[in-house]
């Protein structure tokens, strides 16, 4: 594909899932530009796959593929993929790979990726009742040097959030 194709297709795409489409016949074209040299490519392709955990798209794969996107050297990509998991647990759809991504990422030196890996620990506790470790890792990070990190490890520590989502 060229740079025009390219950019035309995530153009559309994106606008689909802006719209609710289940674009889900794209995953494997996302998954193999997952990994691109392009950061650019995979800032919007991880977006793409976070987007349909959000729309609540039942598909696994989705995080097969944000499972594989947790160490790209861009933050960006990295806090897509917290959001991903976040957002497909809402689905109610994980696996071990789930908490396995978060816990990895609320270890991360970026405070955006670890503010955004604390609230899908959260949705993990919330709405699929799993914890396997991530409280106490959450419990490690209630003294983080960023306040955003320390309010998305308070949502993901308040059982009460249950009663609003």
């Amino acid at each position: 594909m060229t740079d025009n194709e390219i950019k035309i297709y995530f153009d559309t795409l994106e606008e689909d899932l802006r719209k609710n489409r289940d674009c889900s016949k794209e995953l494997h074209r996302l998954s193999l530009m997952s990994v691109c040299d392009d950061v650019s490519i995979r800032q919007r392709a991880s977006w793409c796959v976070a987007k349909m955990g959000q729309n609540k798209i039942a598909d696994g794969r989705i995080v097969n593929i944000l499972s594989l996107m947790k160490k790209d050297r861009d933050p960006q990509v990295r806090e897509n993929v917290a959001w991903g998991i976040g957002e497909i647990a809402g689905a109610n759809i994980s696996n071990n790979d789930s908490v396995s991504v978060v816990l990895y990422l609320m270890s991360d030196h970026d405070n955006d990726v670890r503010a955004m890996a604390a609230w899908a620990a959260g949705r993990l506790r919330h709405k699929l009742g799993i914890d396997e470790g991530i409280t106490e890792k959450l419990r490690e990070l209630e003294n983080d040097g960023s306040s955003y990190v320390r309010k998305c490890v308070e949502f993901a520590l308040n059982d009460e959030t249950l009663l609003s989502n």
